[in-house]
């Protein structure tokens, strides 16, 4: 899935170097969101989701993207799989 992502937001020479979403929407995509691929991510936990003494964030490890927003997908260390 990440791969697809990633892929539909390539410039392809078949397209005249122009992305597959350019040509459809006629507009460059914005990739400024883009992370590496099992980079370290940091989540920020709000205040009013903590107890008192709890960490304010949580460690995690970035591994793909949701495709219908800007959002990520995240495996929290040390939560076991749903």
């Amino acid at each position: 899935m990440n791969f697809v992502y990633i892929q539909n937001r390539s410039p392809h020479q078949i397209l005249e170097e122009k992305t597959s979403k350019e040509v459809l929407i006629r507009q460059k995509p914005h990739v400024g969101h883009s992370r590496i691929f099992g980079c370290l991510i940091y989540i920020h936990v709000p205040k009013y989701k903590r107890k008192k003494l709890k960490p304010s964030g949580k460690k995690g490890i970035f591994y793909g993207y949701i495709e219908s927003s800007k959002a990520y997908k995240i495996y929290i260390l040390g939560k076991k799989p749903s």
